[in-house]
């Protein structure tokens, strides 16, 4: 039987940027949303464009020099995967390994198919996903060619790194005890939605140990570690020593940038962090970081590992968090 939970939050609804899009957070349309599931329907304080636009006043052009932002009230909602949600998903995940050419419709496919474990966010039973959330056992899918090249993608993003080791026993010797954990959902996206989201799957992964058809799908949800690739930011920290001649100005200038703290773009992953056994960074990929330069900032991808022991600790320092925005 599916999911079918509702949230409703005001929240701002930004404009599409190349910048977001870079980052790999497509933006929400600011559409009004006038049919909701059972009912439901969702307020705004503008209902006189369908386009989302809001009539000028003279007042208003004198401010719209910059982006503005739009308050509304939406009814967000959690759906169990459908392959109807393809598209809207892959969108979604379409920097999961910054720009490489891989198979992410194999992996689209293989979060849809997993229905039992797993939601979709929507602002309305008709609109594309919003977020995603599931868990994929490491060793269930391991001959897929898509969890292959993810596998591969963080060998190679953790050679040199004293946490490869770390990766590949956990890869390689615990596979069956690992889920990899997929969050994405939009960069505006209200963090009142991420406790139950969270609790949600987690919930799932318990009554999956349970409930699946046969005792080897059972197996496949006793996860003791979750296994994390999200997208921060990391400070950047000029150094102001000056050099005297040309070849030190030319190390001055490659060294010239230290790193700071990691700037978190999904509130959670700052707690997951906090509990992981271990941890490393690497910088996107040239190209990715081409499409969008944040002043100060360098985009980084951030792996880690999180017993399933701390879950408990994490789904209560999430609702903590949530209430105290």
């Amino acid at each position: 039987m599916g999911k079918r939970k509702s949230f409703k939050s005001s929240s701002p609804v930004l404009p599409s940027s190349p910048e977001n899009e870079a980052n790999g957070e497509p933006q929400e349309s600011s559409k009004e949303e006038e049919d909701q599931p059972n009912g439901n329907s969702s307020s705004s304080p503008s209902e006189d464009s369908e386009s989302g636009s809001e009539p000028s006043s003279d007042s208003d052009s004198d401010e719209s020099s910059g982006p503005s932002e739009d308050m509304v009230n939406v009814d967000f909602e959690f759906f169990d995967p459908r392959v109807s949600d393809f598209h809207g998903v892959k969108t979604l995940l379409r920097t999961f390994l910054d720009d490489e050419v891989w198979d992410i419709s194999g992996f689209v496919e293989l979060v849809l198919a997993q229905t039992t474990v797993g939601s979709v966010i929507k602002a309305g039973e008709e609109e594309d996903p919003i977020g995603v959330i599931s868990a994929l056992n490491l060793a269930r899918y391991q001959e897929c060619k898509c969890m292959e090249e993810i596998h591969k993608f963080l060998e190679r993003k953790s050679v040199q790194k004293p946490e490869a080791c770390n990766l590949e026993e956990l890869w390689s010797k615990h596979s069956k005890e690992v889920g990899l954990l997929l969050s994405e959902r939009l960069v505006n996206s209200p963090i009142e939605l991420a406790p139950p989201l969270y609790q949600g799957l987690f919930d799932e992964v318990f009554w999956a140990t349970e409930d699946e058809p046969t005792g080897e799908l059972q197996e496949f949800f006793k996860f003791k570690y979750y296994l994390v690739l999200t997208r921060v930011f990391e400070e950047l920290i000029k150094d102001e020593i000056a050099h005297e001649n040309s070849a030190q100005r030319k190390r001055q200038k490659q060294d010239s940038q230290k790193s700071g703290e990691l700037v978190y773009i999904k509130p959670e992953d700052e707690i997951l962090h906090k509990l992981s056994s271990w941890s490393f960074t690497f910088p996107v990929s040239a190209d990715s970081l081409a499409a969008h330069q944040t002043k100060g900032l360098r985009q980084m991808r951030l792996v880690m590992a999180v017993e399933a022991k701390h879950i408990e600790s994490f789904t209560t320092q999430l609702k903590t968090l949530a209430q105290d925005e």
